[in-house]
């Protein structure tokens, strides 16, 4: 068997034309062989899988049109944003704003959008809209729930904890729905708005804020921080009810099979209930299966610290 001819590292591993291979020697039959990915018409990449959605970006900037941004579900994963699992991250998705026309190719969604002064941006080098456009631009095809959970994520980002600026504003998603004025899929939109918060940490806290709020409980200050008579930090609560000193805590899979996280949880309960609080620890289980029973355990833990149910 003939060695096979080796690829320049000349050609950008993130993804090339054809014609630049062409350019560099290397004929399209070379293009086919197994260590080759073609992931749109007209481009490869050396190498093995496409790791992650920005990779696949990459490969389709090679034949971007100069008239195209990144945008929906594509400008959404790129900035990070919390999207549900069930979102297609192999199908890219680019705008173009009218008259020009969206292109059409095989594994890419494309978008004709009116110019209403929508902001862009560069973002891990790629072209695309801003995060808070991609919020907006999600709002035929995520649920009102799921959009509040990006928006919750936009205006907080890990700030409670990091002190690092939230990728967005509240007043920057109000600028989003303006601007849609009463395109399909805004009512969700609004809706989405007035339940987003500042200080949710993760979208399973928005998913049980939503939920405590439908079931007719007040609602609960998010990571509230908890000091000892030293002023030491003791806890961020997730969800809390400082004046009936009630926490209650979300659980992901890491608090149980992480050991480290393990330890910290208990400690932090006994801290918290030494300090007079009543915790009430809440499963991704009680949140999906038993949520009814998670409602009335809340319930009855405002009720007990109380002595009535607050208003």
């Amino acid at each position: 068997m003939r060695n096979r001819q080796p690829i320049p590292r000349s050609l950008p591993r993130s993804g090339f034309s054809y014609q630049q291979a062409r350019a560099a020697g290397i004929g399209k039959g070379r293009l086919y062989l197994d260590d080759v990915r073609r992931p749109f018409r007209g481009v490869a990449v050396v190498g093995g899988e496409l790791s992650d959605h920005r990779d696949v970006c990459l490969a389709y900037r090679v034949r971007m049109r100069p008239t195209e941004y990144f945008s929906h579900e594509s400008a959404a994963l790129l900035h990070g944003l919390p999207l549900p699992q069930r979102v297609d991250a192999r199908t890219v998705h680019t705008s173009v704003f009218a008259p020009a026309r969206a292109p059409k190719a095989a594994g890419l969604c494309s978008h004709e959008l009116d110019d209403v002064g929508q902001t862009t941006t560069e973002h891990l080098g790629l072209r695309s809209f801003s995060s808070e456009e991609s919020w907006g631009q999600l709002r035929s095809t995520l649920s009102v729930t799921d959009l509040v959970v990006v928006g919750d994520y936009l205006v907080t980002g890990t700030e409670p904890y990091s002190g690092e600026p939230p990728p967005s504003s509240l007043q920057s998603l109000e600028a989003v729905v303006g601007r849609l004025g009463r395109r399909r899929g805004v009512r969700n939109l609004r809706e989405a708005l007035t339940l987003v918060r500042y200080g949710s940490l993760s979208p399973q806290e928005t998913r049980l804020r939503l939920a405590m709020l439908a079931a007719g409980l007040p609602e609960p200050a998010l990571n509230l921080p908890v000091h000892d008579a030293r002023g030491k930090l003791v806890a961020m609560i997730d969800l809390a009810y400082p004046e009936a000193l009630v926490a209650i805590e979300y659980l992901g899979d890491h608090h149980r099979t992480d050991r480290k996280t393990y330890d910290d949880d208990i400690r932090r309960r006994e801290m918290l209930t030494e300090a007079g609080w009543s915790v009430v620890f809440v499963t991704s289980a009680d949140l999906s299966t038993r949520r009814d029973a998670l409602m009335r355990r809340i319930r009855s833990a405002l009720t007990s610290s109380t002595g009535s149910f607050p208003k």
